[in-house]
């Protein structure tokens, strides 16, 4: 049976957790991981560029259907909410021309698919990405890392349930 290949993402301003996992009828497979960190020392918009420029080697390389993203959490820092709002918009763009079917999760719908309530913690999370996966995350793996394989397990569950949020 071909997976569905899903890429997880939790967009952030000086870090993007990313993701590639396969999703089988029964299981679901990390395929890759990584945190896109971008330097403070450049201009936003060279920052927004090196965030495309990763986000899009990876959509080529590893032609996943769908993009699970986590919605827009508002924080009291409204600067830092706009500008994790232009990732997000980078990473929509990239999807829609690549043709990856979008899905959008909260911050609660994530953290009741993974751990099975809404208010988890960090730490929660944290434990239970490897039970889902039954596989131990690889040494040095960022909490961002494991937020976007958390959001990619969000969908698997979703598309199990047959109820997929779609954003189009």
């Amino acid at each position: 049976m071909t997976p569905i290949r899903i890429i997880g993402i939790d967009p952030g301003f000086d870090r993007i957790g990313v993701c590639i996992l396969d999703k089988y009828s029964d299981k679901e497979v990390l395929i890759h991981s990584l945190c896109i960190i971008t330097s403070r020392k450049d201009p936003f918009e060279k920052r927004l560029a090196d965030v495309g420029k990763t986000l899009e080697s990876l959509l080529v390389k590893y032609s996943p259907s769908e993009l699970a993203i986590e919605t827009l959490f508002f924080t009291t820092n409204q600067k830092t909410a706009i500008a994790v709002a232009e990732v997000r918009g980078v990473c929509l763009y990239l999807a829609h021309i690549h043709a990856v079917h979008i899905h959008e999760y909260s911050p609660p719908q994530i953290k009741l698919a993974v751990a099975g309530h809404g208010k988890a913690t960090k730490k929660d999370i944290e434990n239970m990405v490897p039970k889902i996966l039954k596989q131990a995350m690889p040494q040095g793996i960022l909490d961002d890392e494991i937020d976007a394989i958390a959001i990619a397990l969000t969908h698997s569950a979703h598309r199990k349930m047959g109820s997929l949020s779609k954003y189009t």
